[in-house]
């Protein structure tokens, strides 16, 4: 069974560096026997020629098949390669970013889709190595793919699209050193997407062996802090948790870096992280706070660069909790909540407001269904008066202790909404409980920043939508809406979906079964020496250079 962890992937630097600590453990174990050493003698100004990379916290773990937030990917985006990537679309400011809606070849040069849409035959560059000399063949690929579905970490639910009944992928061979061929046991019209993601990143077969092995159900102890030597555009040269990584090109691989050395410093502090790209001292800074990003607006050495993303924040009301089981008064809180204030006070507007099933950064979603909830007390009181349910009412509502936006967020709600005789108490939990409260469904209501880790709306539904399912964190259930997403799931074309997706967000809003508040803006702080930035979740850093 596939872990329950594999669903999303949070984009909260903040909630992130909550962790670090805990993951400085893991990586104690790496050894000069890896070839990879400890980063102390590394220069980390931008003043050298290396392109210097700041943010809050580096990754919990190594091993791509158990990687599940954005913030584990920093490294194996960079050491790995996949068969497919994303392609890029212009972004803010003379940027470019990356594009879910647009896949192209990355170790596969070239496919074909076939047999209805369920057979996937991938034609493989040829000559390509890892850094040991070993061949990056069919083998490897098929080896890769199966080792993170049999280890049933948040891998496997990103390979499989999270379609397991029956399970997506039916069958991989190998006809040749240069071919594998994927057939599904149903279209999927996202499997591209699928397979760019870090989870598909094809590692050395015979290193893992020799180190663990591959074992249904467990976690690669040895992969958790270290890489096998790699196939993709950079090979880590030095390594210590949570303070420095040291990457250098790969020299063979087939489409050399843009950059042939980066640093990256991995700094908790926000103040620090501010003063390091204020002064010059980062080429590029990620996970700063959106207070300390808008103070830079105006500097003239450095661009703040706001990128649309999958990832909005939500007030969670489960739907089988009440009060909430009532749909008029769910509509009632949609109505109360200060959208532009939050918008502009708290986030520095850095987001964007809709209020649908699908967030703007994602392919399918329709601003001209979607429109901004409009802020209207008055609509607010006469709703909580025709869902006939009695007032006060109190309710508890669960955030995660250390979050300032969150806790901003509880306490504007708090205010307004005890203007309709609905009286919030502000739950203020530890990380491990927070996460353990909305993954029990124990949580009566709550806020949260999250965001898919496979950026499609059937994926995303699939687990945020669907009635029954255990990821559905607000219970939401719409059976009309699954009958639907059962249907689009099955299209093998994007376009193909398109009507159902309108369709899905149509019954969605008239449910409303949760409040996006709004939709998260990632924000980089790039200094005007860097000549090119492309953003994308993962933090692929290849084409950046200065």
């Amino acid at each position: 069974m596939h872990s329950r962890r594999g669903f999303a992937r949070r984009q909260s630097w903040l909630l992130a560096m909550v962790a670090a600590a805990a993951a400085a453990g893991v990586f104690a174990a790496l050894s000069a026997s890896d070839g990879v050493r400890p980063a102390a003698a590394a220069p980390n100004s931008a003043a050298s020629s290396a392109l210097v990379i700041d943010m809050p916290v580096g990754p919990a773990t190594l091993d791509p098949a158990e990687e599940c937030g954005l913030t584990d990917t920093t490294i194996t985006t960079a050491v790995y390669a996949t068969l497919t990537q994303y392609g890029s679309k212009p972004g803010p400011d003379g940027t470019t970013q990356f594009d879910p809606a647009h896949i192209v070849p990355y170790l596969a040069k070239s496919w074909k889709i076939t047999g209805h849409g369920r057979v996937y035959t991938f034609n493989l560059r040829p000559g390509m190595r890892f850094s040991d000399g070993t061949p990056i063949d069919s083998h490897a690929v098929k080896y890769s793919l199966e080792r993170s579905v049999t280890m049933g970490g948040c891998g496997g639910y990103f390979i499989y699209d999270g379609i397991y009944t029956p399970p997506l992928i039916k069958s991989i061979t190998t006809p040749n050193r240069t071919t594998v061929v994927i057939t599904l046991s149903r279209p999927d019209a996202n499997a591209l997407q699928d397979w760019a993601q870090p989870a598909a990143s094809v590692v050395n077969p015979k290193v893992v062996n020799a180190h663990g092995g591959v074992h249904k159900g467990k976690i690669n102890t040895w992969m958790a802090g270290h890489v096998t030597p790699g196939g993709g555009p950079y090979l880590l040269q030095s390594y210590e948790a949570n303070k420095q990584a040291v990457l250098v090109a790969n020299p063979h691989f087939y489409k050399q870096p843009a950059s042939k050395k980066v640093i990256i410093n991995f700094i908790s502090s926000d103040p620090t992280l501010l003063l390091q790209a204020r002064n010059g001292a980062a080429d590029v800074t990620l996970g700063l706070s959106k207070q300390s990003a808008h103070s830079l607006v105006g500097n003239r050495n450095v661009k703040v660069i706001a990128d649309e993303t999958s990832t909005f924040e939500q007030i969670g009301m489960p739907n089988n909790m009440p009060p909430f089981t009532n749909r008029t008064f769910r509509k009632a809180l949609t109505y109360a909540v200060p959208y532009q204030q939050i918008l502009h006070k708290v986030i520095y507007g850095y987001g964007s407001l809709f209020f649908g099933a699908i967030p703007p950064g994602m392919p399918g979603y329709s601003a001209s269904i979607e429109k901004p909830r409009a802020f209207n007390l008055t609509k607010a009181k006469q709703l909580i008066q025709q869902s006939g349910i009695k007032t006060p009412v109190n309710i508890t509502m669960d955030i995660q202790a250390g979050n300032p936006i969150d806790e901003q967020i509880a306490t504007i709600v708090q205010g307004v909404w005890s203007q309709l005789g609905v009286h919030v108490t502000v739950n203020k939990l530890s990380a491990s409980d927070y996460t353990n409260a909305l993954e029990g469904h124990k949580a009566q209501s709550y806020i949260r920043l999250d965001g898919p880790g496979v950026i499609d709306p059937g994926y995303f539904l699939g687990y945020d939508m669907k009635c029954g399912i255990s990821f559905n964190l607000s219970d939401v259930c719409i059976p009309e809406a699954d009958k639907l997403l059962a249907e689009a799931r099955r299209k093998q074309s994007r376009a193909a979906q398109a009507p159902y997706w309108k369709k899905i967000n149509k019954l969605w809003i008239a449910d409303a079964p949760k409040i996006p508040v709004y939709a998260d803006k990632a924000v980089s702080i790039v200094n005007k020496r860097v000549k090119h930035y492309f953003y994308s979740e993962e933090t692929n850093f290849t084409t950046w250079s200065k």
